[in-house]
């Protein structure tokens, strides 16, 4: 298991988030596989009320400064995600690929 602070299980999550609300439809297999990834990050009740403080762009920010390893690990819980349903809906294809887009300066 790899290890992950606290800021980055939230980032993970909030990215999560989005992907399951992408559609506009939430699944219950997509709940499923959220509660699934909660137990794996051990994340508590009161973390994801913390969690809601954290918005797309930190999320982002978050996930980008992390190390290849663990990027690794996040794509493939958002791939499982976008297929939980059994239907990958092209809005969370493009929030995947959003996420891995480096920011370009002006």
């Amino acid at each position: 298991m790899i290890q992950l602070t606290i800021i980055e299980k939230f980032a993970i999550v909030t990215i999560l988030s989005q992907i399951m609300n992408a559609d506009g439809i939430i699944h219950p297999k997509e709940e499923k596989y959220m509660d699934k990834v909660y137990a794996e990050l051990g994340i508590t009740i009161s973390d994801i009320e913390d969690m809601a403080n954290m918005d797309d762009i930190q999320a982002k920010s978050v996930i980008n400064e992390m190390l290849e390893e663990k990027k690794q690990y996040v794509q493939s819980l958002f791939v499982s995600m976008a297929e939980a349903d059994g239907y990958v809906h092209p809005n969370e294809t493009e929030i995947i690929n959003h996420i891995w887009v480096e920011e370009k300066t002006l």
